[in-house]
């Protein structure tokens, strides 16, 4: 069982390579953002005069292996390789340019780090964009034909979204009971994605099958990864994952010579805990300089299973509550529109307020807001029951003003939150994330949208019906009009910012106090 092994400083004394030792691989794609590429400057430089590979030549020192991918823009992607206890003996080799969107390439990667350095403790670190659901997406079939139609309507792209012209009625024809267009977004192309989810989860199934050992933990070190759909999908090829709910902040590895130096000296450390460390010491930097407030999470992924078995049962609930049949199905949806107004929305939409019509909401948050909407058996059970599955993600939560937007208050202090789940079009106004036709598809081959190559199993239609979370979201927008897309945008990733100087005071613990126990005598 993961959370019993145990990572012992001895095994990462020994100076050769072999299978008792802690590899550290890093997988960083920063190729299509000049910011992380060039972080904390501007302006290009060398690869091992990022701040990346100097954390990790600290890293080694502490005594692990350290195999890093780093792909950098109008650049090469180069493969640092750094022995234990030996980062004077750092290798830097150009890769040339990889397409670090390909599973082919994280799977290559695992697989040469493990034959470089073959050890039975694998950890693996994801850096650069993280957005939860990124659907599996084949650029080559974004066509004319594939986005309007093929009859002729055109759409019109401006700030505030992407809507069809007037002339051709506003809106495409839909399927009877599907909320969304069966085409593809059109701003699927311009939207650079880091790797899919599906792509994510078959890359690590690749290198399980070439005999890697899976990644004892996976740690998300980026924003909205904390997610379900996303932890789902690796759940079956890695041990423990560590993520952030919302925005984290990029720190250039800033945090993990500290998790190391722990490692070392703590003479022996279970992986759960060492888990909680990566997130531990991201906290506590972000923490110091203040205005950096995150959300962090860690979980057994073997929980995921019991978890989205959970979800189902919520939204199996929810569609009995939206059953058409029942004339009191629209009140009921105004309830669960209500519960959802309620619940942590995270910035899905990138104007740093968290509220709706965001689409990602927090999974324990809406399941709170749904049992205190509808108490007692059906869906107020559900959401009980899902919460009992929740327990103990919630790693940390901030209260504080972003430095990104002082206007803003961000209060992650609710135990309940931390696994987000997607919903789109939360407050039924018809304008949708660009992923939805995409997150929607349950069954491949129907040509409805053109461009998905594979969807996740969260997400697959089960004997022929689609998975109740998608039809929970199909039902709760019935009779909603389609409207447009909301204007898509590669994902943020806010940098860790030393030079800011807050100009407002950090916001209020306005909580009601809670009365003090009895101390026994």
């Amino acid at each position: 069982m993961a959370s019993a092994q145990k990572i012992h400083a001895a095994q990462q004394t020994r100076t050769r390579a072999d299978t008792s030792g802690v590899l550290f691989a890093v997988y960083a794609p920063f190729g299509d953002d000049p910011v992380l590429s060039h972080y904390p400057g501007k302006t290009p430089r060398p690869v091992h005069e990022h701040p990346l590979v100097k954390n990790l030549l600290k890293v080694a020192a502490a005594g692990a292996h350290v195999s890093a991918l780093i792909d950098l823009v109008d650049d090469c992607t180069y493969l640092v390789e750094i022995p234990a206890l030996q980062p004077k003996r750092v290798v830097v080799t150009s890769a040339w340019k990889q397409d670090m969107g390909a599973p082919c390439t994280l799977a290559g990667f695992l697989q040469r780090a493990h034959g470089r350095f073959p050890c039975s403790a694998l950890l693996l670190a994801l850096e650069g964009h993280g957005a939860g659901y990124l659907p599996s997406i084949d650029g080559a079939a974004i066509t004319p034909a594939s986005t309007n139609g093929n009859d002729g309507r055109q759409w019109i792209v401006d700030a505030n979204g992407t809507k069809l012209r007037e002339e051709d009625g506003g809106i495409p024809v839909l399927p009877v009971g599907f909320p969304t267009p069966p085409l593809d977004s059109p701003e699927s192309l311009p939207v650079r994605l880091p790797l899919s989810t599906w792509d994510l989860g078959e890359a690590l199934r690749r290198a399980r099958a070439a005999q890697v050992p899976a990644p004892l933990v996976i740690h998300f070190n980026n924003c909205f990864n904390l997610s379900l759909e996303l932890l789902h999908t690796v759940a079956p090829f890695a041990g423990y994952a560590t993520a952030y709910g919302n925005y984290n902040f990029f720190t250039a590895g800033d945090t993990y010579p500290a998790v190391f130096e722990a490692l070392r000296s703590s003479g022996g450390m279970s992986v759960e805990t060492l888990a909680k460390r990566f997130g531990q010491e991201n906290h506590a930097y972000l923490l110091a300089k203040q205005n950096h407030p995150t959300l962090g999470g860690c979980v057994r992924l073997s929980r995921l299973k019991t978890i989205a078995a959970q979800v189902d049962s919520l939204a199996l609930e929810l569609v009995k509550a939206l059953d058409p049949a029942d004339p009191a199905w629209t009140a009921r949806r105004a309830r669960i529109q209500t519960a959802i107004r309620r619940a942590q929305q995270l910035d899905a939409d990138g104007d740093y307020g968290l509220e709706v019509p965001d689409g990602m909401s927090d999974l324990g948050s809406v399941a709170v807001a749904l049992q205190a909407e509808f108490p007692g058996p059906g869906i107020g059970s559900a959401a009980g029951n899902l919460l009992t599955a929740l327990n103990g993600i919630w790693l940390y939560g901030d209260h504080e003003r972003p430095w990104l937007d002082e206007s803003q208050v961000w209060d992650f202090r609710a135990r309940h939150l931390g696994l987000n789940v997607f919903l789109p079009d939360p407050d039924l106004k018809g304008v949708w994330d660009w992923r939805s036709p995409y997150y929607l598809a349950g069954r491949l081959g129907t040509g409805q949208p053109p461009a998905i190559k594979q969807q996740i199993p969260f997400l697959l239609e089960r004997n022929g019906k689609r998975a109740p979370w998608v039809q929970f979201i199909v039902d709760y927008h019935r009779d909603i009009p389609f409207d447009g897309y909301q204007r898509a945008q590669a994902p943020v990733f806010p940098v860790f910012n030393p030079e800011f100087k807050p100009k407002y005071p950090p916001p209020q613990d306005d909580r009601p106090t809670e009365p003090k126990k009895p101390t026994r005598r």
